[in-house]
């Protein structure tokens, strides 16, 4: 029974964690553009989308922060995309690997989507992205999840 409880609430955690994730990008999206930390090298929302999802799988926070806009870089820190990824896994299981990017424009927001194989269920990495390059949210969906 002790160990029912502790699953539930490890489990409640975990969902508590992603939701404040979700609402941390969805608040940076609605709150407009913020300021520029770092504008991305990276060319594409995709060679960005890719290259923020390798640095959040291979543990390198910092990296897979560098580009976030003001808002994002204020609400959510690189120990806190870590713990967040640690979190998602163990509610789909341990990353397997990831798909081809898929775009959608919202004003002058790229969306990119990158479905992901997780070892229990599919799932969903997505970025949103301005257009100087700079990231305006960051999601770890669920698979199916549509784009506002």
């Amino acid at each position: 029974m002790r160990y029912a409880r502790a699953l539930r609430s490890s489990r409640l955690r975990a969902v508590v964690t992603l939701a404040a994730v979700g609402a941390l990008a969805v608040s940076a999206v609605a709150c407009g553009r913020g300021d520029t930390r770092t504008a991305s090298p990276a060319g594409s929302p995709d060679q960005l989308a890719l290259a923020t999802l390798d640095h959040i799988v291979q543990g390198d926070n910092a990296a897979a922060t560098a580009h976030f806009d003001q808002t994002m870089a204020d609400m959510l820190s690189a120990p806190a995309l870590g713990q967040a990824w640690i979190t998602y896994q163990e509610l789909l299981g341990a990353y397997q690997s990831h798909g081809d990017p898929d775009d959608v424009q919202r004003g002058e927001l790229t969306v990119v989507n990158i479905p992901l194989q997780m070892e229990r269920a599919p799932g969903q990495f997505r970025l949103t992205v301005h257009p100087d390059g700079s990231v305006a949210g960051l999601y770890f969906l669920k698979d199916g999840v549509p784009v506002p």
